[in-house]
């Protein structure tokens, strides 16, 4: 039985990393940390839910919904199609490397990922480290940067 359970484990994670090599052109530190604060948005969202709803007993508007759970995560996995997208016009198009649209793509929603974490900190009454503000700021820039880049060509 774990023979066929360690086949299975080892064709899953094949094909998980086939459709990736695929989708995005391979893994790299930028999914990776998208990937990451995607999960982390998620769980602090979920948190400073409950914690509003805990605090507002009376508001049917504040704390936890399973709709706007599930919708959140269908908005969150709709970014990495987007990402996807993007990589594969990158591919007919024959751009590769640090200005392609992919990577362009990416770091706008990394950027959006930490604003949404900021907001879930604020929900949460948390305070926002400084040098949190200073990576939201730098991010937006770069994408601002490729995006003006690539409306030169």
């Amino acid at each position: 039985m774990k023979e066929l359970l360690d086949k299975y484990l080892n064709f899953t994670v094949g094909v998980a990393g086939s459709i990736t090599s695929y989708a995005f052109g391979g893994w790299n530190s930028a999914l990776e940390l998208l990937a990451v604060l995607t999960v982390l948005d998620f769980i602090t969202g979920m948190t400073a839910s409950a914690y509003e709803g805990y605090k507002n007993p009376t508001r049917n508007d504040k704390g936890l919904s399973s709709r706007k759970g599930s919708f959140g995560i269908a908005k969150k996995a709709l970014m990495f199609t987007v990402i996807f997208v993007m990589y594969r016009i990158d591919a007919i198009l024959g751009l590769n490397g640090v200005l392609s649209l992919a990577v362009g793509t990416t770091y706008f929603y990394i950027a959006n990922e930490l604003l949404s974490l900021a907001e879930n900190y604020g929900r949460l009454q948390l305070p926002m480290p400084t040098q949190m503000k200073r990576a939201i700021s730098i991010l937006k820039e770069k994408s601002q940067t490729e995006d003006r880049e690539k409306n030169k060509e």
